[in-house]
């Protein structure tokens, strides 16, 4: 089985590889987490750049815990495919922009002569919500509990992160380069302002130079930006099919959809990222709100659905008539109205766009999967909605049944993956649907709580959900 590397790849015209010459790339991004998401979205539009004529844009791509993504990576040349697949459709690219893969223990000093470098125009960062160690109540910037905790075995691991950016930024200061951009790619709300505040907090810890601490705050600047684009895991079952194909191995073949987004608040990078279709705006907040609300919402109520309904993907239950037209009503009537949207961006084609992504039966995602940590994930996607929407005076009939699916997927199931599976379904364990409601949604745990004056409505969906079918249920909502 032949494995892709720099001496077949032109030959695999199917598959479109570069046509620019691999050989005079030059490193312009250090990425600190060579995550399968970054290799599926930054990844392209630096490929996107390369293949504009501009070849300052080459990425070396940095593991962080081990080295056995670039170890893959490195027997490829670095060079991967990105495969884009919509319902039977396939739409690879073979990427050259990763021009390095390293381990950061085994080539800080090499890491270090690129940071000096006039070449580099940004540092970019997808390291998990972890690693993101900082007070969560500093500077205003709310975390929830479960990203700033970790558990003892990772902290070593994880506290690495923010001093091995500090030691790249510190070497570029030395060096008497300009300042550059430090983009966060996380799935953080502000998620520039938490890095900021994480490395500054880290340099005062350290009794760094104020010179240096001078130039930090006002050369290095830390814009935030929102990412969006499924990319599942990597498989050997996608490796293989793949092969079948196109003829060629991948071991780093990323699967992803046709969508993709980047949106980041007004920087000096715009002028190379905008024209290859990244959006920059004055504040990013309104697209998280959008993303959050309306599709992370959106895919957790169709995970406690379908879960109720015995459904295994969301992307059958958003096509079947009654979960979907619940769906529907949910982003339109509720979480699309429960914020100010963006000026560019209309939340009912949001919404359907959103609905048609989830359906691309090519990426299918568990329902079981994006069941778990609701704890974790509710208290953004639906009870800040909930809570804006009483706010506002507006209807929450579905919302609140999104809540209560959720409160019966915890009753019903033995076990959780949620780190406060064992509290929340004891307490959802009673026999009274508001007691069950009031003891359960007003847990200390919760980092965002419902507002009181909705347990009576969410109660009266659980009583429903424990004796009807789920579908049901939803039929009683009319539209």
């Amino acid at each position: 089985m032949a494995q892709l590397n720099i001496e077949n790849y032109s030959s695999h015209k199917s598959a479109n590889p570069p046509t620019y010459d691999l050989s005079k790339i030059n490193i312009g991004v250090i990425h600190m987490g060579l995550s399968a998401f970054h290799r599926g979205h930054q990844g392209l539009y630096f490929e996107r750049i390369l293949r504009s004529g501009n070849l300052n844009f080459g990425v070396v791509g940095v593991t962080q815990r081990s080295s056995d993504v670039a170890d893959v990576m490195n027997t490829q040349n670095c060079l991967y495919t990105i495969n884009e697949r919509e319902g039977a459709g396939f739409a690879p690219i073979i990427v050259g922009a990763i021009r390095k893969a390293v381990f950061f223990p085994h080539a800080r000093q090499e890491l270090l002569e690129i940071a000096r470098s006039e070449n580099l125009k940004l540092i970019t960062l997808t390291v998990s919500e972890k690693a993101y160690q900082c007070n969560p109540t500093r500077d205003g910037i709310n975390l929830s509990s479960a990203d700033v905790q970790a558990d003892i075995a990772d902290i070593n691991s994880l506290l690495t992160f923010p001093a091995r950016l500090l030691d790249l930024l510190f070497a570029r200061f030395e060096s008497r380069m300009p300042g550059v951009a430090v983009i966060s790619c996380d799935n953080l709300p502000t998620n520039g302002d938490i890095t900021r505040a994480v490395v500054v907090d880290l340099a005062n810890k350290q009794n760094r130079t104020s010179d240096f601490l001078s130039w930090l705050k006002s050369e290095i600047r830390f814009p935030n930006s929102m990412v969006d684009r499924a990319v599942p895991a990597i498989t050997q079952d996608s490796i293989d099919e793949f092969y079948q194909s196109y003829g060629y191995e991948d071991r780093s073949l990323i699967t992803a959809e046709p969508y993709l987004e980047w949106v980041i608040e007004n920087d000096p990078v715009s002028e190379y990222l905008a024209p290859v279709g990244a959006r920059f705006v004055e504040k990013v907040a309104p697209y998280e709100a959008m993303k959050i609300r309306v599709f992370n919402g959106a895919h957790s109520a169709l995970a406690y659905i379908c879960q109720l309904a015995e459904i295994e993907y969301v992307a059958e239950g958003v096509v079947d008539p009654v979960i979907g037209e619940f769906i529907k009503n949910f982003q339109e009537k509720e979480a699309g109205k429960s914020f100010v949207a963006p000026a560019d961006l209309d939340p009912i084609e949001y919404a359907k766009i959103i609905r048609k992504r989830v359906s691309n039966y090519a990426l299918l995602h568990k329902s079981l999967q994006i069941a778990m940590d609701g704890s974790q994930k509710l208290p953004q996607r639906i009870f800040a909605s909930t809570n804006d929407l009483v706010k506002l005076g507006l209807s929450t009939d579905h919302i609140t049944l999104v809540i209560a699916a959720w409160l019966r997927f915890l009753e019903v199931n033995e076990k959780v993956n949620d780190p406060l599976a064992d509290s929340l379904q004891n307490l959802v364990r009673n026999p009274d649907a508001l007691q069950s409601t009031i003891n359960t949604l007003s847990f200390e745990g919760l980092a965002t709580k419902v507002d009181p004056k909705l347990f009576p409505q969410i109660a009266n969906w659980l009583a429903e959900l424990r004796t009807k079918p789920v579908k049901n249920v939803l039929q009683s909502l009319k539209s």
